[in-house]
C-alpha cells in the first residue's frame, strides 16, 4: 500500500521549505528527485496512522479500573468538541464503553495556536507495570554526531505517537472522559508512563537497516554522512525504511542535506558541538537566585552546558 500523494501546490511548497538552502545546482536536483520519489512521506494534509501496531504498554497489575468524572471548563467547551471530531474523523479515537476513564482536558498554547487535549493518566500509571527499556542518552548522541561528518539531516515524525496503533485489547484502558463524552484512543498517546519506552524501541526497529548512519531519539531521526553523494545515498534508505511503515515526517520541522545541525540545544558541525545561540541567551537571561529554590532551579539550567565550563563544579560550590 502506498499513501495518497498530496497536492502539486502542497508539494512544491515543502520542496522549495526543504531545498533552497543548497547553493549547489546538481546537488539540489538530487535532493529535488529524492522528494519526488518519496513525496508521499510529507504529506501534512490530514492526519496519518501508519501500519505499525505497538506491544505491551499498558500491562498492569492486579487493580480495579481507575474512573473519575470529567473536569467542567466552560470556557474550552467548543474547542474541546472541535478536537474530538478531528480525531474520530481521523480515526484516532472512538467511543467507548471502558470501565476506565481519565479526566481529559484543553492546554492552551502561548502562540495563539489550536490547544492540546491533555488526558491525566497518572491513575493508570500507578498501576502499570514499568517497561525498564533505557532511552538514549543525550551525551552518547552527541558524541556520536560529533565524529566530522559534512552533511546532517534531521527527520521529525508527524505527531509521532498518533501514527502509531495500539492493539484493539489495550484500547479500554486509554479511555478517557470530557463533558461531551466517553472516548477511548485507538492509537499510542502521550501520557502513559511505557509510551515513551514503546515509541523508541519502535522506531529503532523501524530504522533497523539505517543503524549505521541514523540515530533515533524519539520522534526525531538524525542522518549523518562524510559526503553529499553518501548523504543523498543515507537519506533514500532511510525514506525507503519509513515509507514501507506509511509513516509521515513534519515537513516543517525537518531539514535535509545541511552541514550543522540543533540537536538537544546544541548545534553540531563537523568541527564542533556548541550550545545553542538561544540556549546560551536563555543562561544569560536567567534572575540571580535569591531563595534555595531559585539557586536550585538556577543550577539545574546551567547544568546542562556544564561541559563547555572549565572547573564548573568549583565555580558552582559557593552557590
Amino acid at each position: 500500500n502506498t499513501l495518497p500523494r498530496f497536492s502539486s501546490s502542497q508539494f512544491q511548497q515543502t520542496r522549495d521549505l526543504l531545498v533552497n538552502h543548497l547553493l549547489d545546482h546538481d546537488n539540489k536536483d538530487r535532493l529535488l528527485a529524492l522528494l519526488a520519489q518519496f513525496s508521499q512521506l510529507f504529506d501534512n494534509s490530514r492526519h496519518n496512522i501508519s501500519n505499525i501496531v505497538v506491544e505491551n504498554v499498558f500491562n498492569t497489575v492486579p487493580h480495579s479500573p481507575p474512573a473519575f468524572r470529567p473536569h467542567r471548563n466552560p470556557h474550552h467547551r467548543e474547542e474541546t468538541q472541535r478536537l474530538i471530531d478531528e480525531f474520530l474523523e481521523a480515526g484516532m479515537i472512538q467511543e467507548s464503553n471502558s470501565p476506565y476513564a481519565a479526566p481529559a482536558f484543553i492546554v492552551p498554547r502561548k502562540d495563539n495556536r489550536p490547544g492540546r487535549l491533555v488526558v491525566d493518566y497518572r491513575a493508570l500509571n500507578k498501576i502499570t507495570i514499568p517497561d525498564a527499556s533505557p532511552l538514549p542518552h543525550m551525551e552518547d548522541l552527541l558524541q556520536e554526531l560529533g565524529k566530522g561528518y559534512k552533511y546532517f539531516s534531521r527527520l521529525d515524525l508527524k505527531s509521532g505517537y498518533h501514527q502509531f496503533r495500539i492493539p484493539t485489547a489495550d484500547r479500554p484502558k486509554t479511555a478517557f472522559v470530557v463533558s461531551q463524552g466517553h472516548y477511548e484512543f485507538r492509537v499510542l498517546s502521550m501520557g502513559p508512563q511505557n509510551a515513551p519506552a514503546a515509541f523508541q524501541k519502535t522506531m529503532y526497529a523501524v530504522m533497523k537497516s539505517c543503524r549505521e548512519f541514523c540515530h533515533v531519539f524519539l520522534d526525531y531521526i538524525i542522518i549523518c554522512s562524510k559526503s553529499f553523494d553518501e548523504h543523498i545515498n543515507h537519506l533514500k534508505l532511510a525514506f525507503e525504511a519509513l515509507a514501507k511503515q506509511q509513516l509521515v515526517l513534519n515537513a516543517s520541522k525537518c531539514e535535509l542535506a545541511v552541514q550543522r545541525v540543533v540537536v538537544l540545544g546544541h548545534t553540531v558541525s563537523d568541527t564542533a558541538i556548541a550550545p545553542t545561540t538561544d540556549a546560551i541567551q536563555a543562561i544569560l537571561d536567567l534572575k540571580e537566585p535569591r531563595t534555595l529554590k531559585e539557586t536550585n532551579k538556577f543550577l539545574g539550567g546551567i547544568a546542562y552546558y556544564r561541559k563547555f565550563v572549565p572547573h564548573f563544579s568549583h565555580i558552582a560550590a559557593p552557590i
